[in-house]
């Protein structure tokens, strides 16, 4: 007995030293998640941004496609997700996904920032359990910053791209490492068809979820590419991630077969050319893109400097410009990648004229917050130098330096974040969204139709029409969308009775010939326009919504 034991009580201390970047990665997946999941709205919201969440919900639900770019990544992994959760409603579970992944994209973000902080190999009295130390600093950092925590308690696609971020951040720097083993000699390291095939893989999904990545993923595949020089690439290096990556953006495919069994909700119809493109370039928000200049340009870029400082506070902003200099001093060719995928990403998140396009920023705050980890280092790897220097601190020990230096760093980045923005990101509480729609249904009699109008209400009775509540066979028109041929050949072939024989030209009248073919026959209500938008009609306040009533 005595003898079997030794060896055993000597294994542990050393499986956990070898393992410890992926337990300490696991342990800030905890961590956020246990931030996230007590902060999550409980259903249905509207907070953050996140009024999409109906849209997305009851495309994933139902089989159906959402508004462009058809987010067809997002749709099947919310939906296997889902499956295996054996609690709560649909809106919960979109909500705890982005929770999941929101937490799993921090641990990523902390082995990539190890790998970073190893490689720069900074000299002085810096220890592997420093880079640990301050690479776990900077993910719980930026995992307790304002826009992450935002999206990771809510139902939108942001969580989920953030994850892969991280695990293609992680791919360009184990594809840095293979094709810098080329040096080594012939037939030495090297992208061999597996790992191209995985890496191709990987991007091609992350641009199912959301094409922005596009910004990410070439400059950084380009940098890793380009491992070995640019005289030892190769097309064998190049083709098993194209490949991988054709076989990736194949889940696109779902757009067309479930456009094709006529979901409840097909935006643009993609089983057509015309149609999948329509979705998957985004056509109907094409001019929404770089239209953004002169005084409201300048503005815009104010407020992503505003958001920098709110994610990060000063002093994290500071530290990360100092650990942009010592990237640029030990390992210029991935900031300059870097560099390339901030001035992209910020180009287009600035020019973007919506109100939420500052959540494509997301990913630039992920590479700062390595940018903070580096800066750190850098300073703690000159505390005999600090010390020396300044008189007071000569007969303090520089280990003992070096801890005061990363509490302050916990308690000026993430527990300023934390203090800060956690009523305002609370939504544990949050059941406006849910309350409205359920509200709502209650209100109107089975088979009523109701017009709405804003991007709050259409998503959220679509939801509750379509997954909260389909047994009241409540009709939910959106008014914006009535002007699209598509969108009233599905009410017509959902809803035949309710919808009438021709089709008129133009928003109005299209709406205005719903309301007369259904008045005095089917209960019909409105869901925003206030009564001076139909003189001719009355209008009945019945619960949140009004009801028209025959003159």
């Amino acid at each position: 007995m005595k003898a079997d034991s030794a060896p055993q009580s000597n294994h542990w201390p050393d499986a956990v030293h070898r393992h410890r970047v992926g337990l300490i990665a696991l342990a800030i997946c905890a961590l956020s998640f246990l931030l996230y999941g007590i902060t999550m709205a409980p259903g249905l919201t509207w907070s953050n941004s996140a009024s999409d969440g109906g849209d997305l919900l009851t495309a994933a639900f139902r089989w159906g496609i959402p508004h462009p770019t058809g987010y067809p990544t997002y749709l099947l992994s919310l939906r296997g997700f889902s499956s295996a959760i054996p609690f709560g409603d649909e809106a919960l579970h979109g909500n705890l996904f982005s929770a999941i992944t929101a937490s799993v994209a921090m641990g990523l973000l902390f082995v990539a920032t190890v790998r970073i902080l190893r490689a720069l190999q900074i000299s002085g009295p810096i220890s592997d359990r420093h880079v640990l130390i301050v690479a776990g600093v900077s993910s719980v950092s930026m995992a307790a910053s304002r826009m992450i925590w935002s999206q990771a308690t809510v139902t939108e696609v942001y969580a989920l791209n953030a994850m892969f971020v991280s695990a293609i951040l992680l791919a360009a720097l184990s594809l840095r490492d293979r094709q810098a083993s080329m040096r080594r000699g012939p037939g030495v390291g090297g992208v061999g068809w597996r790992y191209g095939l995985g890496i191709g893989l990987l991007s091609g999904i992350a641009l199912g979820n959301h094409l922005t990545i596009a910004a990410f993923i070439i400059p950084l595949s380009a940098w890793g590419l380009l491992g070995g020089g640019l005289g030892a690439l190769r097309v064998r290096h190049v083709f098993p991630i194209v490949v991988g990556g054709a076989l990736g953006l194949s889940v696109y495919a779902y757009a067309p077969i479930a456009s094709a069994q006529s979901p409840v909700l097909n935006w643009g119809h993609p089983d057509s050319i015309q149609g999948f493109w329509w979705m998957v370039s985004g056509t109907v928000y094409q001019g929404y893109a770089f239209d953004v200049w002169g005084g409201e340009l300048f503005r815009r870029l104010v407020t992503s400097t505003d958001h920098l400082f709110a994610q990060f506070a000063f002093v994290g902003v500071l530290l990360g410009l100092v650990g942009l200099s010592l990237l640029w001093d030990r390992t210029r060719s991935l900031l300059i990648a870097q560099l390339i995928t901030v001035a992209l990403i910020v180009s287009y998140a600035v020019t973007y004229q919506t109100i939420d396009s500052f959540l494509y920023l997301i990913p630039v705050f992920m590479l700062f917050s390595i940018w903070t980890a580096v800066g750190v280092l850098r300073i703690l790897s000159r505390i005999d130098e600090i010390r020396n220097s300044v008189g007071v601190l000569r007969s303090t020990h520089g280990g003992v330096i070096a801890t005061g230096m990363i509490l302050v760093v916990v308690i000026a980045v993430p527990g300023f974040s934390i203090a800060t923005n956690y009523g305002r990101l609370d939504l544990s509480d949050d059941r406006e969204a849910s309350e409205y729609a359920e509200l709502a249904f209650e209100t109107m009699e089975p088979g009523s139709i109701v017009i709405t109008r804003t991007e709050q209400s259409v998503f959220s009775l679509w939801y509750q029409a379509y997954v909260g509540d389909p047994e009241r066979s409540v009709m939910a028109v959106s008014a914006p969308h009535i002007q699209f041929d598509w969108y009233w050949d599905d009410l017509v072939e959902q809803f035949p009775e309710r919808m009438p024989e021709t089709r008129p030209e133009g928003l109005q009248l299209r709406v205005l010939s719903i309301i007369d073919h259904n008045l005095g026959i089917n209960p019909i209500y409105e869901a925003d326009a206030p009564a001076e938008a139909f003189p001719e009609l009355q209008l009945v306040e019945e619960g949140p919504i009004k009801r028209f009533v025959p003159g």
